[in-house]
């Protein structure tokens, strides 16, 4: 019996992560349940024959043998892949081929796996995420290039026929779902894949846009056309752009998974753009379209993935480095309050006790210690304001409302402005990081404003609105260009812009010369660091006349 079991691999360049479960089965009904599999993927293939050559635009056989291979751990290969070839070998045999060409299809087929398995296996470590260039450049030089090339030479002589015909229709066929249900399956296998995470709208958009695609394809592919318009295929365009920009690598396998079934079961009843006198050509023509559908908006996505990846990474680091600004910030308050300020009125006290002592101090002398008592006194005060900046105990015991009102006070106080601070419906629940991103834009914001604005009046307004705290600082001063200011970058705006951007939140300016300044920022009431989109991973023949339909051929 197998336990469960889970891999968290990490490359020294690259993240790869694969938890693979296997449930407690014993291996030999896992066997069955990927000969079955086996079986079913050939049965698909066959049925995507498109006559009267019954060639195959697209075998799903190997593909899907090798999805579930990626998926198991390594040491059950040794009776997976016989189980596999073995259903293969039962298709064959039930469709009518002679023992002798069966026995061609399932070394092609073997010697295809063992190539694919043996270059991913040394490639990557566990389950391939296809979600860098460098990721899908390493995929497709084995999955979809070595691998393929080598095993249809092998099967293209399986049956009669123009050698080079039948190697390129193998070869296409088994290209193209490597390129497409491969991806598809190892993404959506993943338990980090994007789909496990998705909020509802997400998958709702994602069923617009499956439902969306699949009446597209049926009016391409399906409709009674006189003369079908070859522009009619651009329209595919838009769907592919917005499969890879929203759902990455995922989304785009699925997609070209959809227009594939559509285009090649259309071809099979004599509809579409891809049916003509002659049929090798009507093949060869939807093979390299779903080619050159799959490749550069599968690249699309991988970029985008990749992008956003970094930007995550980016985020994170920011976020580690901001918790660590506060953690210094922390320190720093407390040796200042708990010390300094201690040993400041302390040192106040002696002097106002020897200024009291008359018998030993003159009047010209009690003056001056008068004086330099007043002095520690302020100097205390302001190292104890310090520290409340640095850090706030009233934001952890009293929430992020007391914690600005009172900041407000005592900076109002200090500056010797006016502050106005308001709060309307303020959660409770607000977290900690999202509370502390808010408290210290408040900071930044208004010595900024008291630096700049050249007025002595302002305004604080916190707020709650849905599932949002919406802060904005705001003054009736000299204004400034935002667009110059975002040019110049300064320090108060970036730190204050990175802030709200690691937890999740919205930050913006609204200020012209001459018209005042408003600074709003808007986080999640729940703690947004955890939020966010995970982006996903990633044979055929020419027949004679006499040959029976098949996969194959």
């Amino acid at each position: 019996m197998e336990g469960p079991v889970a891999l968290r691999i990490e490359n020294k360049r690259a993240v790869w992560t694969t938890a693979t479960e296997i449930y407690p089965i014993s291996t030999a009904v896992l066997a069955l349940s990927v000969a079955v599999v086996s079986y079913l993927a050939a049965w698909l293939g066959g049925v995507l024959t498109v006559p009267p050559q019954q060639a195959s635009a697209l075998w799903p056989g190997c593909a899907l043998l090798v999805s579930m291979l990626l998926l198991v751990p390594r040491r059950i290969w040794a009776v997976l892949v016989p189980a596999g070839l073995a259903g293969f070998v039962l298709y064959d045999l039930s469709v009518g081929f002679p023992p002798s060409t069966s026995a061609l299809f399932i070394l092609a087929d073997a010697v295809e796996i063992v190539i694919i398995m043996v270059g991913l296996g040394y490639s990557f470590d566990g389950v391939p995420r296809l979600n860098t260039l460098k990721a899908l450049a390493k995929y497709s030089l084995f999955a979809i290039l070595i691998g393929p090339l080598i095993g249809t030479f092998v099967g293209a002589f399986a049956i009669p026929g123009f050698f080079l015909t039948n190697w390129r229709i193998f070869f296409f066929s088994e290209a193209i779902a490597f390129l497409t249900l491969t991806p598809a399956v190892l993404s959506w296998a993943s338990p980090r894949s994007a789909h496990a995470h998705s909020s509802v709208e997400s998958r709702l958009e994602v069923a617009a846009l499956m439902i969306a695609l699949t009446f597209v394809g049926y009016i391409i592919f399906f409709a009674h056309w006189r003369t079908i318009p070859p522009a009619l295929l651009y329209s595919l365009v838009p769907f592919l752009l917005w499969a890879a920009l929203r759902f990455g690598s995922q989304g785009v396998s699925i997609s070209i998974v959809v227009i594939a079934f559509f285009s090649i079961w259309g071809a099979v009843h004599g509809r579409g753009p891809f049916t003509g006198s002659n049929p090798l050509h009507a093949i060869l023509s939807l093979q390299l379209f779903l080619v050159f559908a799959a490749a550069p908006f599968t690249l699309l996505a991988v970029v985008v993935e990749e992008r956003e990846q970094a930007r995550l990474v980016e985020r994170e680091l920011s976020k580690r480095l901001i918790s660590e600004q506060e953690r210094e910030r922390s320190r720093i308050a407390s040796e200042l309050h708990d010390d300094i300020c201690q040993r400041l009125a302390l040192l106040s006290m002696e002097i106002q006790s020897a200024s009291r002592d008359e018998n030993h101090l003159a009047t010209a002398t009690k003056q001056p210690l008068d004086e330099i008592r007043r002095h520690c006194s302020e100097i205390a005060g302001d190292v104890r304001l310090l520290s409340h900046e640095l850090h706030s105990a009233k934001l952890d015991y009293l929430g992020i409302s007391a914690a600005i009102r009172g900041f407000c006070r005592e900076f109002g106080k200090q500056q010797e402005v006016s502050v106005e601070f308001t709060a309307r419906n303020v959660p409770k629940s607000v977290s900690r990081d999202g509370s502390l991103c808010l408290f210290r834009v408040t900071q930044e914001a208004l010595h900024n404003a008291v630096k700049y604005s050249r007025t002595k009046r302002f305004w604080v307004e916190l707020s709650g609105a849905g599932n949002e705290v919406r802060l904005e600082v705001k003054d009736a001063g000299i204004g400034f260009d935002v667009k110059e200011a975002n040019r110049i970058g300064g320090l108060g705006l970036v730190s204050m812009q990175e802030r709200v951007r690691a937890v999740s939140g919205r930050f913006y300016i609204e200020s012209k010369p001459g018209a005042g300044t408003k600074i709003i920022a808007s986080v999640p009431v729940a703690d947004g660091s955890s939020a966010g989109k995970a982006s996903s991973d990633d044979a055929a023949s020419e027949a004679g006349a006499d040959e029976p339909s098949s996969k194959r051929a």
